[in-house]
């Protein structure tokens, strides 16, 4: 794993789980950094809704490769992207030494009709140790024109994902879900996630 900085790997204690050093430490650009990452996505309203992840050549910041989250259909709409692929079982990044969660996002829809309400799209990590799930934390808050197509940088502070048993030393894994109730159909594009000081 690379990034920005000096990232060498280190056993911090909590069994496999590496702490990077620098002022910025990428998780993910599909470029190099990240490559044993995977993903999944779901939807609750099956069979009426459909989502799906893969990472998408050419279609990231300055035509580079991004995560692309295609959802389809009313209720929870979902994906995460584990950073090391789910292995090993105790891995993961310790990040409780950062200040901040920032990446690359960019909402695309046929209309605002099936557009996802700004207000849902929320992002949350897990963490390795007991697979549990940090607060979720609403992309609106620091993206307030998400909806318009472009390409947004954002910047969250690490403090808004705090909440009881989530672990900030084995950081593994960043989801990002919505919901309505009315059917929606998008496309979600991530891109160059770190964590920085």
């Amino acid at each position: 794993m690379g990034g920005d900085g000096a990232t060498n790997a280190a056993n911090t204690g909590n069994g496999a789980a590496v702490s990077p050093t620098g002022d910025r430490h990428v998780l993910w650009d599909g470029d190099g950094n990240g490559d044993s990452a995977k993903g999944w996505a779901d939807c609750d309203k099956k069979p009426g809704c459909k989502a799906t992840l893969a990472p998408a050549p050419g279609k990231g910041v300055d035509d580079s490769t991004a995560l692309h989250f295609h959802a389809e259909g009313p209720g929870w709409l979902g994906m995460g992207w584990n950073f090391i692929g789910w292995w090993p079982e105790d891995g993961g990044f310790d990040v409780s030494g950062y200040s901040k969660l920032t990446f690359s996002i960019r909402v695309a829809s046929e209309s605002a009709e099936v557009a996802p309400d700004p207000g849902s799209v929320n992002i949350s990590l897990r963490c390795s140790k007991g697979k549990k799930d940090s607060a979720a934390v609403s992309v609106k808050n620091y993206a307030p024109d998400l909806l318009n197509g472009e390409w947004h940088q954002v910047s969250m502070p690490l403090g808004e994902f705090t909440k009881d048993e989530f672990d900030p030393g084995t950081v593994w894994e960043m989801n990002l879900s919505t919901w309505s109730e009315a059917p929606k159909k998008f496309d979600v594009f991530l891109d160059n996630i770190a964590v920085e000081k």
